[in-house]
């Protein structure tokens, strides 16, 4: 199949509705399970176990980046589909960075005292995370996001009940860690279960070095993403406490909880197939950032108005210095939409290069902006420094070159998703903070505010999906 042929398959809409909807559905009830755990669990671990989980957890994550060098995510972009020499390259590199982990574990005292024994046995995790890789990039690839749907609901399932047994036990931190190996393990299998047969798996050596020097690039960028990202916790680690560790991490949880939801998985399989149709591309990327800002913007200002309701409702009364954190990081996906889905579209692009600059200007001005302010106010500093990203005003350039006449339609549509839902909350804001009426007001006005939304960008969005252009 020639790529104008893919860019004009008159199927794509329907299976990029059809892979959104599957993900939703899995995410959804997998936020309803999640939600519930992390609920149940914030009430039986203190913050300062849950903070030593997440400066490990952080660690483990980073690792998988080594494990990968990037080419799980080439993979979804290189035609020729090398499925089997990903998984050979990814099961050996796995290994290795496993027993890396496990060897060096001592280094990471530096940060707790206690970090190198939670280290030590997380570590598999990277091995057992890496396994699921290849399967879950095909069937994301293939907009067959439905095949996933069950493995992911219970996988949440499962680690939430192993976590949730263990803590009631009294196991603290070490309850999280057999919550998430079990569930790795079980989601690797039921994945496997549902690929086999289906992916292609010859193993080509000759292939792996245009791969990995192909996929350099994106290495290096999702290893900037996830210091971006993460360095955060290690930031308040060094200059706060362990416990301070464990508020903040949750707060930032509760704060871009919507993104993990309503995060469009079939974005970039999409816009491969339409990247040699500039107006559908375009349609893609403005459906897309419509439909994941009016929930975010939506979220925002409920959390603004609802944060110590919620870090009580959610986490419980232990965990009072959530709330300050919440009010602030509540509103930071605001402003980085750009770098989250217009690296996506830069990663289609090929321009890997462009990409990378902006992540290192983002990391070099948090880390900047977030030791100077967190020196100065504590943890709210950390907060506060996420709002200064430079490498975003980059990526803002960059989508308005790309998009030409079309951002600035796009610039007006976000700027709609900012105003429309002010009034109704600040209709909610005239409540008492304490209490439920200011709760159940500002559901209400979540509610309106995302309808009026849906009202607004209905003809756009369905133009799209029928194959037509977005305009409008």
């Amino acid at each position: 199949m020639s790529g104008s042929e893919v860019a004009t398959d008159p199927s794509t809409p329907r299976r990029f509705l059809a892979s959104s909807l599957a993900s939703y559905w899995s995410l959804g009830v997998r936020l309803l399970v999640g939600l519930g755990a992390r609920s149940v669990l914030a009430h039986l671990i203190i913050p300062d176990d849950y903070g030593l989980y997440d400066l490990a957890l952080r660690i483990v994550t980073i690792a998988g980046a080594v494990r990968d060098l990037g080419l799980i995510f080439h993979l979804i972009r290189d035609e020729r589909r090398p499925y089997g020499t990903v998984l050979g390259f990814s099961c050996f590199s796995g290994v290795l960075v496993t027993l890396a982990l496990v060897i060096g574990a001592p280094l990471a005292g530096v940060l707790d005292p206690r970090l190198p024994a939670v280290l030590r046995v997380f570590a598999f995790w990277v091995l057992l995370d890496g396994l699921a890789g290849v399967p879950r990039t095909f069937f994301e690839r293939e907009l067959r996001i439905g095949r996933l749907v069950v493995p992911e609901i219970a996988r949440g399932l499962l680690m939430a009940m192993v976590a949730i047994g263990l803590a009631w036990a009294g196991a603290g931190v070490w309850s999280l860690l057999a919550g998430d190996l079990a569930a790795s393990a079980l989601f690797a299998a039921l994945i496997w279960r549902r690929a086999w047969g289906k992916v292609p798996l010859r193993f080509e050596p000759a292939l792996l070095g245009s791969l990995l020097r192909q996929s350099l690039g994106l290495f290096f960028i999702w290893i900037t993403f996830q210091l971006v990202t993460y360095i955060d916790v290690f930031i308040v680690e060094l200059q706060v406490n362990t416990a301070m560790v464990g508020q903040y991490a949750r707060a930032y949880m509760l704060a871009f909880l919507v993104r993990q939801v309503v995060f469009p998985r079939a974005l970039v399989p999409a816009l491969v197939e339409y990247r040699f149709d500039r107006e559908r591309f375009r349609a893609a990327f403005r459906v897309t950032i419509v439909f994941l800002m009016s929930f975010e913007v939506t979220a925002g200002y409920f959390l603004f108005l609802n944060a110590e309701t919620v870090v009580n409702l959610v986490l419980g009364p232990q965990w009072g210095p959530a709330v300050g954190l919440l009010k602030i990081l509540c509103f930071v996906p605001f402003l980085d939409v750009f770098s989250e889905l217009g690296g996506e579209v830069l990663k289609v692009r090929r321009e890997d290069r462009l990409w990378l600059v902006i992540m290192v200007l983002n990391l070099a001005s948090l880390l900047a902006f977030g030791v100077l302010f967190t020196r100065r106010w504590g943890a709210p500093g950390m907060a506060v420094a996420n709002f200064f990203l430079l490498g975003n005003a980059l990526m803002a350039w960059r989508m308005a070159r790309i998009f030409a006449g079309g951002f600035a339609r796009l610039l007006g549509d976000m700027a709609l998703i900012y105003v429309v839902p002010l009034p109704l909350f600040a209709a909610a804001a005239l409540l008492p903070a304490a209490g439920w009426w200011r709760l159940v007001a500002s559901v209400l006005a979540a509610l309106g505010a995302l309808a009026l939304l849906a009202w607004r960008f209905w003809t756009p969005t369905k133009s799209f999906l029928q194959g037509r252009s977005a305009d409008g």
